[in-house]
């Protein structure tokens, strides 16, 4: 029989919302409930109705992924929520699960839904189940020991140097060890060194704040040498004084769940070399059609990467800048390749055609959904700093400071470089032509990162 399941899907697309459905059916899901594309509106289907998941688009014309997280997070609910988007990069993927979304899946890979809302849903047991047995320590001792049998976790205590003192069946039976072996077993006799340290750092920590421990992963060394990945929640004991005389915790095997991990960790991966590889992809394409100007943005790329890393920027611009470089010329595709080749000075017609290069890029990348400024970068690479540059004639408080370095790292090598209309100028030319401009048509910053790196030879073109 299908497992029934309560969906709160905050999807704009009612298309999309169907294939969802359907792909929950073809899991041996039943599901039920409404489609939601507002904050408001999820707002009251969570005040009107318990939900089992949530499944949330990351891009909606009035409501964000993140958003969407936030906002569950407020109501102070525990609800799986699954972002579901049809582009979404590595760094935005792990951004939303570190913001408290369970999973991520992608519109074109719905084969992996059925799994990531079991997953979602185990974790949401594993967490009600920690809260149950959290409520269970507070009740009556012969009480919560009698309970401790009957449940699957394994429940310890042990004294205050970590030898167990009491412990139910089920943690026998996840540490493959008979009951006369365990007790009294310390820690450092089913870890390692580095599990060992872990533990002891968390038992200290708990000791010396008087605050239960927090939610822990470690690998324990069963009896049969198996290694074994687990959760622990643990608190103190405290005698009839107050005072702390051991731990009591609870251990669930999470191996699989370790494994799932994984999985998705290779899924990120491949995420990102796919992303790349696109846009190598179309790298090579633009330089096919100008064999002139072979490995120039790979070289500009390079700059710019360095001059990024010079100038202490987020590791996530960083990577944004980089990729955009690598494609900064693509709208040159669009110009004919008589006027790239040609091999004489371009008449002024000729240049004004060359120049839409930038709009051009623009317009092929602004819809596809990087977790970068790719497409605005881009745009910009020709702007300079008082205005002078094209296509918009931007100033450099309206530019992103990716796009002012990308334009330093361009002039640069372009003057450093082969042109079919004339010969490659020695680098020092280029850099003074930077340094004469600084602060004018160029970023200050950016061009005293530039000369910092060849004047200290920690930057060479690679021809």
């Amino acid at each position: 029989m299908p497992t029934p399941l309560r969906v709160l899907l905050v999807e704009d697309s009612e298309d999309d919302a169907l294939l969802l459905t359907r792909a929950l059916k073809k899991n041996g899901y039943e599901p039920k409930g409404e489609r939601v594309q507002t904050a408001r509106e999820m707002s009251r289907a969570l005040d009107g109705a318990p939900w089992d998941i949530i499944l949330c688009d990351y891009h909606m014309p009035a409501f964000s992924g993140l958003e969407a997280i936030d906002l569950l997070k407020n109501t102070g609910l525990d609800i799986p929520l699954i972002i579901v988007s049809g582009a979404i990069g590595e760094e935005t993927a792990l951004d939303c699960i570190h913001r408290g979304a369970s999973d991520y899946i992608m519109k074109g890979n719905l084969a992996r839904l059925g799994m990531a809302v079991q997953r979602g849903l185990e974790e949401k047991a594993l967490r009600d189940h920690h809260r149950q047995d959290e409520n269970a320590l507070r009740q009556s001792e012969e009480k919560y020991r009698t309970i401790l049998e009957d449940i699957e976790d394994g429940y310890y205590e042990t004294d205050l140097r970590g030898n167990f003192t009491f412990f139910n069946s089920a943690l026998c039976r996840i540490w493959r060890y008979p009951p006369e072996e365990l007790m009294g077993m310390n820690y450092r006799q089913y870890t390692d060194e580095p599990n060992a340290k872990a533990l002891y750092k968390a038992f200290t920590t708990a000791y010396g704040t008087g605050l239960p421990g927090k939610l822990m992963d470690y690998e324990i060394i069963r009896k049969d040498q198996t290694r074994m990945a687990a959760q622990q929640s643990f608190t103190l004991i405290k005698d009839d004084e107050g005072k702390t005389v051991g731990f009591r915790g609870i251990v669930r095997d999470i191996t699989h769940l370790k494994a799932l991990e994984q999985e998705r960790e290779e899924t990120l991966e491949k995420l990102r070399q796919a992303l790349e590889s696109t846009v190598h992809a179309m790298a090579v394409a633009v330089e096919s059609r100008d064999p002139y100007t072979a490995g120039h943005q790979r070289r500009v790329a390079d700059l710019a990467y360095a001059i990024a890393v010079k100038m202490n920027l987020e590791p996530d611009q960083i990577n944004g800048l980089r990729m955009a470089s690598l494609i900064h010329d693509l709208g040159k595709i669009s110009i004919p390749t008589e006027i790239l080749t040609k091999p004489t000075k371009l008449t002024a017609i000729e240049f004004e055609i060359v120049k839409t290069h930038a709009q051009a890029g623009y317009e092929i990348l602004k819809d596809i959904a990087f977790p970068w400024p790719i497409a605005r970068i881009v745009l910009e690479h020709h702007e300079k700093i008082d205005g002078s540059g094209y296509p918009q004639h931007l100033k450099g408080e309206d530019l992103l400071t990716e796009s002012k370095i990308l334009t330093v790292a361009d002039v640069v090598e372009a003057m450093a470089s082969h042109r079919p209309y004339r010969p490659s100028l020695k680098l020092q030319e280029a850099l003074d032509e930077i340094t004469r401009n600084r602060g004018v048509l160029y970023d200050e910053d950016a061009v005293a990162a530039c000369l910092t790196l060849f004047e200290e030879k920690r930057f060479s073109f690679e021809m």
